[in-house]
């Protein structure tokens, strides 16, 4: 039998500095690095968009900080995680680093569905973001308009999720007073191709 040791935080950073690694994104998943595929064009604009309308608010009422794609959270000595967009409560922040991870959760997670994402993959991750310290998680579904959100209940280990349809709003007693509709996240102003579609080139 083979025993593989898990990777420690240590071991992934300097993993990190391979020059083979320089334009890749890892996380470290329970000792285990793992890559990740770069967003389709859709969910890439979805998540952009959803950081700034978030961060509007956020940051209109001081209420903390906000985190992309490239923000790694370092939530256990063997799991760094770094979600599409996360949200950082003021109260919780005492300070900000140079170098190096985030050393605590974020309050909010979100996670935005790529057609590459197993889907199943990625609600196993948003219940691991919560067992790990982050409050809530919300996976946006692009190609549904849909959303879901995630939350441990005051019974141990009990994930509540609460599905928002596409004609429902993203809100959270995170955010007090934000609310999101989702028909305006998705209002990209922008015709949306399947995938056997081709966007015509302007000509001259």
């Amino acid at each position: 039998m083979v025993i593989r040791q898990k990777l420690s935080v240590s071991d992934f950073e300097a993993f990190l500095k391979l020059p083979e690694n320089a334009d890749k994104r890892f996380e470290l998943h329970d000792g285990v690095i793992c890559e990740m595929a770069p967003s389709s064009a859709l969910a890439t604009v979805i998540a952009m968009r959803l950081a700034v309308l978030i961060g509007n608010y956020v940051y209109a009422a001081q209420r903390g900080v906000l985190t992309g794609a490239d923000g790694g959270f370092q939530l256990t000595a063997n799991d760094v995680l770094a979600p599409d967009v996360a949200f950082i409560r003021a109260e919780r922040l005492t300070a900000i680093q140079r170098r190096g991870f985030f050393q605590i959760a974020p309050d909010l997670a979100i996670e935005v569905v790529s057609p590459s994402d197993s889907i199943p993959a990625v609600q196993r991750k948003a219940a691991r973001y919560l067992t790990l310290g982050v409050r809530e998680v919300w996976i946006i579904y692009p190609d549904e308009q849909t959303a879901d959100i995630y939350r441990l209940t005051e019974a141990p280990n009990r994930l509540e999720v609460r599905q928002i349809p596409a004609d429902g709003a993203l809100e959270s007693d995170l955010l007090p007073e934000f609310r999101l509709p989702l028909q305006q996240l998705f209002a990209l102003g922008t015709p949306i191709l399947d995938d056997d579609q081709t966007a015509e080139r302007p000509t001259g």
